[in-house]
């Protein structure tokens, strides 16, 4: 069966996974490279894949090429019926590959293994999962990924970005470096709700799900994933999954960070959290904030006057192995 790879060379800061995967595959019968020198070109690589009437798609490359990719797919509808997708974790954040992600690292045995599916091999693991949809963004169409966040996930991935990535630590490294210095900070120094210097402040929103208005006022975060689970494989849900996408608002200031943080991020179902956190499950969800948004990595601005919608989005298959 026709396969194809599609390579963001630029991810990863330049490792050239991606690179060496494709001189590896050069001459494969059945398998169609491209190799992305713009991101204005996914659209085209999209059709011409299509019209191949490719099976399964490997994507070389982070979690912002991915989003990009499957809001082209979700969005535009190039094929009749959506390909499976073969995350190969090539990018300097791989949080959705983690979780999603072709689970062999090695250049080789992935070359082995694309090659052994244009072949007609069947894979064993595969993992559906919808999109998170984001419906309303201030600037362009709707957005396609699996994590969002705002409040203090939108400052910490802007600073690992920024500060983090210029020392060279990249992946779980760059996001533990991170983590590390939030908490620090809401553990040892004095809170300052309005220091825009702070990861760790007060910021304004209102949440909504069921019909009903779920906290309001000055909160630390808010995320919601499609995910199991995130960064360092922390699970920050809980209190049933009812719906797959999830939703977690963590209150101003932030509880006890040495007697809490533990139970928060990888505690099950059931954890007993301190006041204020709240966890739920739900179809859609609507948030009225100033505050950007960061979507696996990628920057963008809420809707004026009106709340951020979010939804979730259709299903993809994922190739894990």
């Amino acid at each position: 069966m026709p396969v194809g790879l599609i390579v963001n060379p630029k991810s990863g800061k330049k490792s050239g996974y991606g690179l060496k995967l494709v001189q590896k595959l050069a001459g494969k019968p059945d398998v169609t490279v491209k190799v992305i020198e713009r991101f204005g070109d996914v659209p085209a690589m999209m059709d011409d894949f299509a019209r191949r009437k490719i099976d399964t798609l490997f994507i070389s490359s982070g979690d912002g090429t991915i989003q990009g990719i499957q809001t082209d797919l979700a969005e535009r509808g190039p094929f009749s019926e959506l390909p499976r997708l073969c995350l190969l974790p090539h990018g300097t954040t791989n949080m959705t590959a983690a979780d999603l992600g072709f689970a062999i690292r090695d250049i080789s045995q992935q070359e082995q293994f694309i090659v052994s599916v244009a072949n007609g091999h069947k894979p064993k693991d595969l993992r559906i999962r919808p999109t998170l949809k984001v419906v309303n963004p201030k600037h362009g169409g709707a957005l396609h990924g699996m994590f969002l966040g705002t409040g203090a996930a939108w400052r910490g991935t802007s600073y690992c970005q920024t500060d983090i990535h210029k020392t060279g630590l990249k992946g779980n490294w760059a996001n533990f470096a991170t983590l590390s210095v939030a908490l620090l900070k809401a553990a040892f120094l004095p809170r300052r709700p309005n220091d825009l210097s702070r990861i760790d402040r007060s910021y304004d929103m209102t949440i909504k799900a069921h019909d009903r208005t779920i906290a309001s006022g000055g909160q630390t975060m808010y995320i919601a994933s499609t995910l199991h689970k995130l960064i360092l494989g922390t699970n920050p849900f809980w209190g049933g999954a009812e719906y797959p996408l999830r939703s977690t608002i963590l209150p101003y200031p932030l509880p006890s960070i040495p007697r809490w943080s533990k139970t928060l991020l990888y505690g099950n179902e059931d954890r007993k959290v301190p006041p204020g956190c709240i966890s739920f499950a739900s179809p859609d969800v609507e948030i009225t904030t100033d505050t950007p948004f960061v979507i696996d990595g990628e920057f963008f601005d809420p809707p004026e006057n009106q709340p951020l919608r979010i939804e979730t989005g259709p299903q993809f298959t994922y190739v894990c192995g």
